[in-house]
C-alpha cells in the first residue's frame, strides 16, 4: 500500500528512499567530516518541502505499524481475556502468566523507541522547515500535530506497560545510544500523563482528522482511503484526560469525535457516524447483531452486521462509521497482518487464544429474545477440531488463503469511544447518561413522554420534546430529538448493549458509580475483546479505585480456568501494584 500511496503522490526518489530509512529504523542525521558522501542521504536533502514531510510522515506510520504484534499481546494477553496454546513457546506463557523476566523478547522496550526516536527526529526537522519557509505553517500545523500526537500516544502505551520511563524528546542518533540509561532519567507514569497532556493539548491542529479531504495524504490507494489512518487527536486527547482524573474534560475531547460529522450534507453520516446506533437498513448502519428472522440463533448473520466492522472494506460505509482510526495491511506487500501467525490454525502458528474466562462472560450474557449468550463471541472467534480460535484479528474483505493475509489494525473506534465517554460521564456526576450510552441509548433512557401503541416516541407536547435531550450542559448535552418536523444529531443512538441484541442492566446502576465503571469494563471486554484495551482498561479503573484487586482477581480467573499453575502466585505478585508494570530493561 504505502509503494502505492507514493505513486499516486508522485514523489521524486529521494521521499521513497526516506520512507525505506525510516521504516526499517535506520534513519541517521549523522555527518562525518562536515561532509556527507555521495552515496549517503543527507538528511538536510531529505526535509527539502512538504512532499518529503509527507514521505517522513508514511514512513513513521509504517513503522509504527510494526509494533501491532506487541500492542496485542502486551495488552490483551498480560490481562484475561486472550490465553495460550498448546504451540506457545515459554515466552508467551511468562507474559500471560506473570513471571516474564528482563530477558523475555516480549518485553523488550526498545521496538516503541525506535519509532518515537524518528517521531522525534520529523518533529525537529518540521520546525526547521517552517523557520526556513521550505514548508507552509498549515502544512507544519498538520504534520507537527499528527506526529506529536502520535509519539504522545505511543509513550502512553509504555507508560501503561513499564510504569516509570525515560521521556525523550529530543532527537538522539540511534536507539542503542538509550543503552547508557543514566543520561535519560526515568520519570513515574503519573508524571508522564502530566508531560503528555502539556504537549498534547498545545499541538497547533486539533481537528479530529489529520488531513482534510483534499490533503496529498488522503488518497485511496489499493483500495484502502488513508483518511483513517493516521491518528485521531481528540480521542487520544480525551483518554489522556481520563488517565488523569479530569473527565469533564475528557468528555470534551470525546465530543469534539462524536460531533465531527454533524454537519454533513449526507444524513446518513450527520445522524449515524460514531454514533453506536440501531440497524435502519442502511449500509451506513449496519453495525448491529443481526440475525434473518428476529434474534433466531440459526439464522445470525456472519457476513452482515456487526463482524462486518471488521471484515469490511477500508472504504465502506460501515467502516467509516465506526472506525476512528485504522491502518491496513495490504495482501499484495509482506509481511502482511501478523495476527494470522498468531491466531489462526490454518494460515498461522496458532499461538493464543480466546480465554475460558471471556467465553463464560460472552455466555453469561442474555438476548432480548431470551438467547443466553452473546453472539458478539461467536461474532469473534471461531471453533474447530483445533480449539477455539479467535477471527476478529484476521477478518477481511477478501478470500484470507496462505497468499491473502491481509486485514487491519483498527486502533480506536466508535464503541469504546463510547465506553469511555460513559467512563467520564459516570464519574462526572452524570450516571444516567453513562447508563443510556452502555444499554439502551439516548431516546430510550430519558424520553418520558407520550408513546404510540407500539411503544414507540410520540410526543405531542413541548413538553415531551423537552425529554429528548439530556438535562445537562455541554459536554454532556444531547439532542436526540425525533418528530415529524425535527431530527436532532442523536436519535438514532441506541446504546452498546441494545446495539448487540443483549439485555440493558438494571437502572439502579445510574446511580451506583463504582458498580456501573465496573460495568463499563465488562462492556468492553465483551464488546472490543482481543482489540488491545484489556490491560489498560484494568490499570486504570484499579489504579483509580485503588483496588488491585480489580485487576489481579480477573487475571487470576483465567489462569485458574487455563489451569495454569501460576495462578495463586499471579494474583498474589498483582495484589502489589508495583508488579503491573514490565521490567525496563535495555539488554
Amino acid at each position: 500500500m504505502y509503494k502505492k500511496i507514493m505513486m499516486d503522490f508522485n514523489k521524486k526518489v529521494i521521499a521513497i528512499v526516506v520512507v525505506a530509512l525510516l521504516a526499517t529504523g535506520s534513519w541517521s542525521c549523522k555527518k562525518e567530516d562536515n561532509e556527507a558522501p555521495e552515496d549517503k542521504l543527507d538528511v538536510s536533502n531529505a526535509y527539502r518541502n512538504s512532499s518529503d514531510a509527507d514521505a517522513a510522515v508514511i514512513g513513521i506510520y509504517g513503522q509504527f505499524l510494526g509494533l501491532h504484534k506487541t500492542f496485542i499481546l502486551q495488552n490483551e494477553l498480560r490481562a484475561d481475556l486472550i490465553d495460550v496454546t498448546a504451540n506457545a513457546d515459554q515466552n508467551l506463557r511468562a507474559l500471560s502468566n506473570h513471571t516474564a523476566t528482563k530477558d523475555n523478547p516480549y518485553v523488550d522496550p526498545r521496538p516503541y523507541y525506535t519509532v518515537i526516536l524518528n517521531c522525534n527526529d520529523a518533529l525537529k526537522n518540521f520546525q526547521l522547515m517552517v523557520r526556513d519557509r521550505k514548508m507552509s505553517v498549515d502544512d507544519y500545523n498538520k504534520h507537527y500535530s499528527d506526529i506529536g500526537a502520535l509519539r504522545s500516544y505511543i509513550y502512553l502505551q509504555l507508560g501503561i506497560q513499564y510504569g516509570s520511563i525515560p521521556y525523550i524528546t529530543d532527537p538522539v542518533e540511534n536507539v542503542d545510544d538509550l543503552k547508557n540509561i543514566s543520561n535519560f532519567p526515568r520519570i513515574p507514569f503519573d508524571q508522564l500523563l502530566d508531560k503528555l497532556l502539556t504537549f498534547t493539548q498545545a499541538l497547533p491542529y486539533q481537528e479530529v482528522y489529520s488531513y482534510p479531504t483534499g490533503n496529498p495524504l488522503v488518497v485511496t490507494a489499493d483500495g484502502s482511503n488513508t483518511v483513517k489512518m493516521f491518528i485521531c487527536k481528540p480521542a487520544i486527547l480525551g483518554d489522556l484526560y481520563l488517565w488523569k482524573g479530569n473527565y469533564t474534560k475528557a468528555a470534551e475531547n470525546y465530543l469534539k469525535v462524536f460531533e465531527v460529522e454533524n454537519s454533513s450534507t449526507n444524513l446518513n453520516f450527520q445522524f449515524d457516524a460514531y454514533k453506536v446506533v440501531y440497524y435502519g437498513g442502511s449500509g451506513y448502519n449496519d453495525q448491529a447483531v443481526r440475525y434473518t428472522r428476529y434474534q433466531d440463533e440459526n439464522t445470525l448473520l456472519y457476513d452482515q452486521g456487526w463482524k462486518t466492522m471488521f471484515s469490511a472494506a477500508n472504504t465502506s460505509n460501515v467502516w467509516n462509521d465506526e472506525f476512528l482510526w485504522g491502518i491496513p495491511y495490504n495482501t499484495n506487500y509482506k509481511p502482511g497482518n501478523p495476527m494470522f501467525e498468531l491466531c489462526s490454525p490454518q494460515y498461522g502458528k496458532y499461538l493464543i487464544k480466546p480465554s475460558q474466562a471471556v467465553i463464560d462472560l460472552w455466555n453469561s450474557q442474555r438476548q432480548n429474545s431470551g438467547i443466553p449468550y452473546d453472539a458478539r463471541g461467536k461474532l469473534s472467534y471461531g471453533v474447530n477440531a483445533t480449539g477455539a480460535y479467535i477471527t476478529k484479528l484476521t477478518d477481511n474483505d477478501g478470500l484470507v488463503s496462505a497468499f491473502n493475509k491481509g486485514g487491519k489494525w483498527g486502533l480506536y473506534r466508535a464503541a469504546q469511544l463510547h465506553l469511555r465517554y460513559a467512563e467520564a460521564a459516570n464519574r462526572d456526576g452524570k450516571g444516567k447518561l453513562g447508563w443510556a450510552f452502555l444499554n439502551v441509548g439516548i431516546l430510550n433512557t430519558f424520553y418520558t413522554g407520550t408513546r404510540n401503541a407500539a411503544g414507540s416516541p410520540a410526543p405531542v407536547s413541548f413538553a415531551d420534546i423537552a425529554t429528548m435531550r439530556t438535562p445537562y450542559t455541554a459536554p454532556y448535552f444531547m439532542d436526540a430529538v425525533s418528530n415529524s418536523d425535527f431530527r436532532g444529531p442523536w436519535y438514532r443512538n441506541t446504546g452498546i448493549r441494545n446495539r448487540a441484541g443483549v439485555t440493558a442492566l438494571d437502572v439502579s446502576y445510574q446511580t451506583d458509580v463504582l458498580g456501573l465503571e465496573g460495568k463499563l469494563i465488562d462492556e468492553s471486554a465483551l464488546e472490543t475483546a482481543f482489540e488491545g484495551n484489556r490491560w489498560p482498561d484494568l490499570v486504570r479503573v484499579a489504579s483509580r479505585e485503588n483496588n488491585p484487586a480489580f485487576l489481579a482477581d480477573r487475571v487470576y480467573e483465567k489462569l485458574l480456568k487455563a489451569g495454569d499453575p501460576n495462578a495463586a502466585a499471579a494474583r498474589t505478585k498483582l495484589m502489589n501494584p508495583a508488579n503491573w508494570y514490565l521490567p525496563f530493561d535495555w539488554k
